[in-house]
């Protein structure tokens, strides 16, 4: 499958998982007064466990399951929660943004880095 179409797959599919995630952060944050960082790894973990299944069937068409494919698939995602909670500190606390509109722009970074990292090294098709 060519990679525009996989990226554009992933793309509908993050479009999923990050309403999920957001709306998890928006939540906790906003309402219930969780600390933004706690609100927004919370959310991140709720959205990737969101699209996995979407990803592996829909986006990069693995019919299979194997333990090789599950456990890259979430290193992948904790590195990735964990470089987007440094540069969700780092846009609220250095650059001066609102949780709120830091948490987005970090949810794009992090788009793209997982979709290299899936396609590179999870499902290398």
């Amino acid at each position: 499958m060519a990679i525009k179409k996989q990226f554009l797959k992933f793309i509908v599919v993050g479009f999923f998982s990050t309403t999920v995630n957001y709306s998890f952060f928006y939540l906790l944050y906003e309402f219930l007064g969780i600390y933004y960082l706690t609100a927004a790894a919370t959310g991140f973990i709720a959205g990737v466990l969101a699209g996995y299944g979407f990803n592996k069937k829909w986006t990069f068409g693995i019919k299979e399951t194997t333990q090789n494919y599950v456990y890259k698939y979430y290193i992948i995602y904790v590195v990735s929660l964990i470089l987007s909670m440094f540069l969700l500190e780092f846009l609220v606390s250095q650059i001066g943004l609102t949780p709120e509109i830091a948490n987005l722009l970090t949810i794009g970074f992090t788009t793209i880095t997982n979709f290299i990292g899936i396609k590179a090294w999870v499902f290398k098709v």
